[in-house]
């Protein structure tokens, strides 16, 4: 589960929350001002979420549309895309 730290919380305690990350496998978001900027999450996480494409950017459904209209993407890009937007 998604657990939520404020920035101020994580500079006070960044090596504890990274080993409960490393170690428990625990993932957590991270807010600024009650708005989520960033999530931390355990290596194995990431690596299984971005698979073989470590450089692959990730799109928003609407600039995916924007970039297939003016064919900017490839065939692999597009597929790549639409498994990271789940469609």
């Amino acid at each position: 589960m998604l657990q939520t730290i404020s920035m101020l919380d994580l500079r006070k305690r960044i090596g504890q929350v990274i080993d409960r990350s490393f170690y428990r496998k625990d993932r957590f978001l991270i807010k600024r001002k009650d708005k989520p900027v960033a999530v931390l999450l355990p290596l194995e996480d990431y690596e299984l979420f971005i698979g073989d494409d470590r450089d692959i950017e990730i799109y928003t459904k609407k600039r995916v549309k924007e970039f297939e209209q003016q064919d900017r993407l490839s065939a692999k890009e597009k597929t790549s895309a639409k498994k990271l937007l789940g469609s």
